[in-house]
């Protein structure tokens, strides 16, 4: 006998199908977005014009950064406030 499995799931495949496949998957996407300050945005901006898409909390880390960076250069916050 034959047994049917799915293939392997090669290591450099999309996940874009997925979410067509599972529209539940996009929900907790769409729950992120209405957390992102003016930063975030920003860099999540400037990720998509340099060709990097990223998922939200990988842009919370960047802008997070950023804000640190930014806070031991000049002693200061920046003047967008973070939502979190």
């Amino acid at each position: 006998m034959s047994e049917t499995t799915a293939p392997p799931a090669t290591a450099g495949a999309s996940t874009a199908g997925s979410t067509l496949m599972n529209p539940a998957a996009t929900q907790g996407q769409a729950q992120a977005a209405p957390q992102q300050d003016a930063l975030d945005k920003g860099v999540d901006y400037a990720l998509g014009r340099a060709g990097h898409k990223q998922n939200a909390s990988t842009t919370e880390k960047i802008s997070d950064g950023i804000r640190s960076g930014f806070k031991k250069m000049t002693g200061k916050d920046i003047p967008i406030q973070d939502k979190q």
